[in-house]
């Protein structure tokens, strides 16, 4: 029996994963240490036990029962400055360069996985060629996209307080049937965008 509820929608995924210079090896231990990441900022963030990890192989959903804001304001930052870390110094295959993309919406679950609308949405943006051209065009290790209802509450709580929410700008994409614009943000230190020869 499906059990449906709104919750936020969280999608990680890592850029050039499968690229050739990254053997079994290699793919591994930036699969790990993805994993040790979203632990640690999901933790830090006092979101862990809200937190469904879905493994993705080359990245992660995350379905949450909490509102996108504790997201961006508690487990992107924390997210990025360790990312930052990890970052420092390492060699070309081995550094970290993410898309990210946050949604809220509704979703059916069985037991076995979730279903909907908007998950499929939040997948869609997340998996995105303007989204994967944008990170391949910035040396920032971060590409968050959000929904318009994210960026919607962010606008308010901007509105409302100092909260230090990302600035965002519009990018219109398309992947298979869906069509629409994310409100996407760079984030982190710059690390050198890696280039196919």
């Amino acid at each position: 029996m499906y059990k449906r509820g709104t919750y936020t929608i969280f999608g990680l995924d890592i850029e050039e994963f499968h690229r050739e210079d990254r053997d079994l090896a290699t793919q591994e231990a930036l699969r790990a240490e993805l994993m040790h990441i979203l632990d640690r900022a999901l933790e830090d963030g006092g979101l862990h036990s809200a937190a469904d990890i879905l493994d993705r192989g080359d990245g992660a959903l995350v379905i949450m029962s909490c509102r996108p804001l504790e997201v961006l304001t508690q487990v992107v930052p924390r997210l990025t400055s360790l990312l930052d870390d990890y970052n420092r110094g390492r060699p070309s295959r081995l550094v970290l360069r993410l898309r990210l993309a946050l949604h809220v919406g509704l979703t059916s679950y069985d037991g076995r996985g979730y279903i909907g609308r908007d998950l499929t949405f939040a997948v869609r943006m997340l998996g995105s060629e303007t989204m994967r051209r944008q990170l391949a065009t910035t040396t920032r290790p971060i590409v968050l996209a959000v929904s318009d209802q994210v960026r919607d509450l962010a606008e308010t709580a901007r509105s409302e307080g100092p909260e230090s929410l990302p600035k965002f700008g519009s990018l219109e994409f398309k992947n298979k049937e869906t069509q629409a614009t994310a409100w996407t943000a760079q984030l982190g230190r710059s690390v050198p965008a890696w280039r196919a020869a």
